[in-house]
């Protein structure tokens, strides 16, 4: 679907989603770019879910009336419940669990909310994503998310259901033929949406009827009712979906596309009366009972098949798909025992973007709430001994047959995994592995002193240190998270390694290439470095390097930045040390988001005296042209860097372009 709808900003080191100018786009995650595991579309068995007349998670529980209801529509209108085609396996010609049919035309765009309460969720939205995903694909056992799109609280949109164009979801019974599925994350009977979600809804809103001809101030017949084009779950069947909040500005959203006035706000109504009582959970409680699932004991199962083909001395990935039981699992809390029937098999859990040798037991990697999924991932490396080995991790047995040439480990660690990464790989040769082996490990060989980081997006202007909770915000950041009083205002400062700091920058997320990435890795340890140089203070007089605003220094938003692109954190690692010099001297390697086909000098951009000048001349930026110019074009734009990442080139290749004449080195303290 991507391809139709997706307008990506380059975004370098500014702000992530919607730019201030009208004509700025939100972006969209396609299902790899999200990670989406693409392993549960497909069944080992002969069972077939068919989705198709599921109930949500969300609906109410008069289900014998709406069977009856459908089957009366069915009976009325059978031309409306047709599909024109399905396709029963994937390209590969694995069986797909849910099978993927097509409507013949797409006559309605259906709003939805997911029912997951944001407030105090302490989940990234991509954690969220993915958890939506397990839920409908696993726990509800559909084979892959209902909706066709979901926008997160920040404006993002991710690509829902698989199969493309007029592929039919599984997002409201007895009207999901003829439907696109549109879900915003957040329960609107409690809680408003935000403003960029409803101005990502309504972006995406214009650019679906658009694709599909459909005209926003018309009505249409639908099962012999008359309908809006742009509907609320509830306008098809009985539901508080999708909720109060935004089904009230379901009229004005609509009037906002057919004028063409994306951009306009919206006005909430007001809040519910202070006796209402939100029954979600009760109706997703009543949901799963009816169908049988458990809600009761926490779960623990493989993913994928149980038995594994490994060469002896090499390691594989395995993924266990775990559920919450009636209440939540904390953070690292114990999961379930692990026992091995040798005890030279080693296993690593991956847990906050590192992998963690386990001996006993398995933990939680966050916090899981009740009937929640989350994926574990282990790193399991066999003995060099070809024989069949058996790891039983709580009710799980996963058999190694290894057999065939030993791999010699040059190497006890794993290579560091990645959410998206594919279930079971072989590690690379062993020469490979151990080029990869060096540089990642070498960030704990490299002079990597401490910076000092404001943290101005966590202030409230408070005038007292008394006003924060200091404890609770070192669970957001490595290093030490201090406060001190500069100008009569209470000022929190992070005391980070700087590696540690620069994994937690916010600037190039997982959406980008990875060589793209190792570019601005590189780049913005550079420009980092150059300040903690006592010569070229960026905010002389003060007891801090940097800011976390991308205004005036860096975007950081420390762990949580991390938790959401181990890509980008594994980029910082493998450059780990790397900076651009010039006869010895740090480069301030000064980047930006996009210009319109070539980048501005120093002097263009009013910068006098700007160090090592010659090596920011203006330069052709052919894979920018026709976007307009954000940022201040001087150094390396975030357009040609992914333009020439996708076109296969290093970021060494990348940074030599934006760069000339720099060398690159090893940072020294």
């Amino acid at each position: 679907m991507r391809r139709n709808f997706a307008i990506t900003l380059a975004i370098g080191c500014l702000t992530i989603g919607w730019a201030q100018s009208a004509s700025a786009a939100p972006r969209i995650l396609t299902r790899s770019e999200w990670g989406a595991d693409e392993s549960l579309l497909l069944t080992t068995s002969e069972e077939q879910k068919q989705a198709e007349n599921q109930v949500p998670a969300d609906e109410g529980n008069s289900v014998a009336e709406r069977v009856k209801q459908c089957t009366e529509a069915q009976q009325n209108y059978p031309q409306e419940f047709r599909a024109a085609r399905t396709v029963k396996e994937n390209a590969q010609g694995g069986k797909l669990r849910w099978p993927q049919s097509y409507s013949p035309s797409v006559k309605m765009i259906v709003v939805h909310h997911t029912a997951q309460t944001l407030r105090d969720d302490p989940r990234t939205p991509l954690e969220r994503m993915r958890a939506l995903y397990l839920y409908h694909a696993k726990t509800l056992g559909w084979g892959d998310i209902g909706y066709h799109f979901i926008i997160d609280e920040d404006g993002t949109i991710y690509e829902g259901r698989a199969g493309g164009d007029n592929v039919i979801g599984g997002h409201a019974y007895c009207a999901n033929v003829g439907t696109i599925g549109v879900a915003l994350m957040g329960n609107f009977e409690t809680e408003e949406p935000s403003q960029i979600q409803v101005l990502s809804l309504q972006w995406l809103l214009k650019n679906l009827t658009n694709r599909y001809g459909l005209d926003p101030q018309h009505t249409i017949k639908f099962h012999g009712d008359p309908k809006e084009v742009i509907v609320g779950h509830r306008d098809v069947v009985s539901t508080a979906c999708p909720g109060y909040f935004l089904a009230g500005v379901l009229n004005q959203v609509r009037q906002h596309v057919a004028n063409g006035d994306i951009t306009a706000h919206v006005s909430f109504p007001p809040p519910l009366n202070e006796n209402y009582v939100d029954r979600t959970d009760a109706r997703r409680s009543e949901r799963l009972k009816t169908l049988k699932i458990d809600l009761t004991a926490p779960t623990l199962t493989v993913i994928g098949d149980s038995s594994v083909p490994v060469r002896p001395g090499s390691q594989v990935t395995v993924s266990l798909l775990f559920r919450a039981g009636g209440s939540s699992v904390q953070r690292r809390a114990r999961i379930a025992s692990v026992m091995r029937s040798s005890q030279r098999i080693g296993i690593w859990q991956l847990l906050d973007q590192e992998n963690m040798r386990i001996r006993q037991e398995i933990f939680a990697p966050r916090l899981i709430h009740e009937g929640e999924v989350e994926t574990i991932r282990l790193r399991i490396q066999v003995p060099e001994i070809p024989a069949t080995y058996s790891v039983d991790i709580g009710p799980v047995t996963i058999t190694l047959d290894a057999q065939g040439r030993r791999t010699r480990s040059p190497v006890s660690e794993p290579v560091p995994m990645t959410s998206t990464e594919t279930d079971r790989i072989n590690i690379p040769t062993p020469g490979a592995q151990r080029a990869t082996q060096s540089s990642i490990s070498s960030a704990s060989s490299v002079s990597s002193p401490l910076i000092r980081i404001r943290l101005t997006t966590r202030e409230t202007g408070a005038a007292s240190c008394s006003a924060y909770d200091l404890a609770s915000l070192k669970n957001h950041y490595r290093g030490a998270v201090t406060c001190t009083v500069i100008g009569g205002k209470a000022a929190l400062i992070n005391d980070v390694d700087l590696e540690q700091y620069l994994a937690g920058l916010s600037e190039e997320p997982d959406t980008e290439p990875y060589e793209k990435q190792r570019a601005f890795a590189i780049a913005a340890r550079s420009y980092a470095a150059f300040y903690l140089d006592g010569q070229n203070r960026k905010f002389p007089g003060m007891p801090y390097d940097g800011d976390d605003s991308p205004a005036r220094f860096q975007s950081y938003a420390g762990m949580s930045a991390e938790r959401a692109n181990p890509r980008w954190v594994r980029a910082v690692k493998t450059t780990a040390g790397q900076v651009l010099t010039v006869n010895g001297g740090i480069v301030k390697a000064a980047y930006f988001s996009s210009d319109d086909g070539r980048t501005r000098t120093p002097a263009e951009n009013g910068w006098k005296n700007f160090p090592f000048a010659e090596v920011f001349v203006s330069k052709a930026d052919p894979w920018c042209t026709g976007l307009p110019l954000a940022g201040h074009g001087v150094g390396m734009s975030g357009c040609g860097a992914k333009g020439q990442a996708n076109e296969g080139k290093t970021a060494e290749q990348i940074l030599q372009y934006y760069y000339p004449g720099t060398t690159m080195e090893g940072l020294t303290k």
